[in-house]
């Protein structure tokens, strides 16, 4: 039987969602990306012929029509008749034009394969990929959609072309906004529902949850759009889930495989990262309800703008970000190795051994340009990432950064400013292993405990005062961009005045720095700059 390969996926999600300082849009933006796995495949799946919502459930055989994967903005088919995959890729990218404008939406049909085999179907789906980004590169991109001729007023959030002039709060003046603009506004209450129900706010048909959980959400969007004074954005990703996917069909035992077998497989592992990512999240959050976090909103204020597939972006406090961002990493990998779809799967090839977890936090102040602390989280999360080359895939890791500056955040910049060329020294340990590490000697000063216990000696205090004053923390700072030397007599001297005792949990045998091949590291900056933020101040 001859079948076809279709695939739908969006591009520039993180624009899309982030182009706006405004939190409302960006969570009305992150629901009308959800709504290409959900709503509108639905509909594009009912007009194709699958009623009564059943549409998912259909397998190729006898039904000429399958879902294989559908999350994370993403949609992929198989079907037996070219023009039902034509039809179902108009339909949701008609969808997408029509009610989330400046959304890119593309799709495409593959040539006919012979519904045989795994690799045969497995190479089906990559020429469809192959063929999708053809298509999107000889299209114009969805910024071109809204020219600025005739002349038109700007949209005062995102810079476009202003389609209509709104007046979005009572007391506020009347603002010129455009076509995406005001979508993502529109879709932001029944964004709002979708979140609570994922966060595990409240029950889908329970309708006085509903409204008592969007109030409170609503609430945390407001302390984050303006009371806040440190935002966190937070970047999670899974480790080589892209090459898994890929080379599926060899891990699943051969390319002899059969394909509906192959097919069943990679939709277990692809529901199973997806169901993995949102009880991790749903669990990390319930821990920090039960924290008692009571600074200006009813629950803790984290709001998790992508949260499919294993892509997590999570805007919080600056406060709750490090706790959650090494919450999530723990619970992400643990339930991944632990499901058999995923780590049952994963577990059986020996260079894979599993699958673990980065996270990138960027720490900036609310008023910093949101798109640019997103670009530094992912930055981060690709330096995080190193733990897989150094530990195995299995292994997870986390790296921060807390943005003083209010300049474009360029992280080789800014390590290349917590390094000492002279003296070969870089003052940054990062990135830090979460969970288990074994015996490496690459996680050994750089695991998550080492860090908390710096930032446990820092914190300590001797009835109301701290044992290590600010003024002492200040000093130990400055003598780290001096060089090793001018840090360790400092340290030294500061041993002196409170006693070896008190200090001890900042050094490891007895000095700040450890090997790392030819460069000396120190993890000291790194707790100085997150003792702040883990200290959660908001709890009662």
């Amino acid at each position: 039987m001859k079948v076809h390969a279709v695939v739908l996926s969006t591009a520039g999600n993180q624009n899309y969602i982030f182009g706006s300082n405004k939190r409302r849009e960006n969570v009305g933006a992150s629901h009308l990306i959800t709504r290409i796995e959900g709503e509108w495949l639905d509909r594009a799946l009912a007009e194709a012929g699958a009623a009564g919502g059943d549409g998912r459930r259909l397998r190729v055989e006898p039904d000429g029509l399958e879902v294989v994967t559908a999350n994370a903005g993403g949609v992929t088919l198989i079907v037996s008749n070219p023009e039902v995959g034509k039809q179902i890729v108009g339909s949701i990218t008609e969808a997408a034009l029509r009610e989330a404008p400046g959304l890119d939406v593309c799709g495409a049909v593959s040539d006919a394969i012979e519904w045989g085999n795994a690799k045969e179907v497995a190479e089906g789906i990559a020429d469809a990929r192959d063929l999708l980004t053809v298509a999107r590169a000889r299209r114009r991109g969805p910024r071109l959609r809204f020219p600025g001729v005739p002349i038109a007023a700007r949209c005062g959030s995102s810079g476009l072309p202003a389609h209509r002039v709104v007046a979005l709060q009572e007391g506020r003046l009347p603002e010129a906004r455009s076509a995406p603009s005001l979508a993502k506004l529109n879709a932001f209450d029944a964004a709002l529902l979708q979140l609570a129900v994922q966060m595990g706010l409240c029950a889908g048909d329970d309708e006085n949850q509903k409204a008592a959980s969007r109030a409170a959400l609503a609430q945390i969007v407001d302390h984050l759009n303006h009371k806040a004074e440190w935002v966190a954005v937070v970047h999670a990703d899974g480790n080589g889930l892209g090459k898994v996917f890929q080379h599926f069909a060899s891990i699943m035992g051969g390319d002899s495989r059969p394909a509906d077998g192959y097919i069943d497989g990679l939709r277990g592992l692809s529901e199973g990262v997806d169901q993995c990512a949102r009880e991790a999240f749903q669990s990390v959050f319930a821990t920090l309800r039960g924290a008692g976090w009571t600074a200006g909103t009813d629950e803790p204020p984290v709001l998790p703008l992508i949260l499919g597939g294993d892509d997590l972006t999570v805007v919080c406090d600056g406060e709750l970000a490090l706790p959650f961002a090494r919450g999530y990493l723990e619970e992400f990998t643990r339930r991944a190795n632990e499901h058999p779809a995923v780590g049952g799967v994963l577990k059986k090839v020996e260079d894979l051994r599993g699958l673990g977890a980065c996270a990138g936090v960027a720490i900036v102040k609310r008023q910093y340009p949101f798109h640019s602390a997103v670009h530094l989280a992912e930055e981060l999360t690709g330096e995080a990432k190193a733990v897989k080359e150094e530990l195995g895939q299995d292994k997870s890791a986390l790296s921060f950064h807390v943005l003083y500056e209010s300049a474009f955040a360029d992280l080789q910049r800014l390590r290349k400013q917590q390094t000492l060329a002279d003296e070969d020294t870089c003052l940054t340990g990062q990135p830090y292993v979460v969970g288990t590490s074994g015996d490496a000697k690459w996680a050994r000063h750089r695991h998550w405990s080492d860090l908390e216990r710096q930032v446990a000696a820092l914190t300590a205090r001797d009835d109301e005062s701290p044992v290590i004053s600010g003024g002492q923390a200040h000093e130990l700072r400055s003598a780290l961009f001096r060089g090793r030397e001018a840090a360790e007599s400092r340290f030294k001297m500061v041993s002196t005045w409170l006693g070896k005792d008190a200090v001890q949990g900042l050094a490891s045998d007895d000095s700040f720095f450890w090997h790392d091949g030819h460069v000396h590291r120190t993890g000291l900056l790194d707790a100085l700059n997150a003792a702040p933020f883990l200290s959660l101040k908001g709890r009662s």
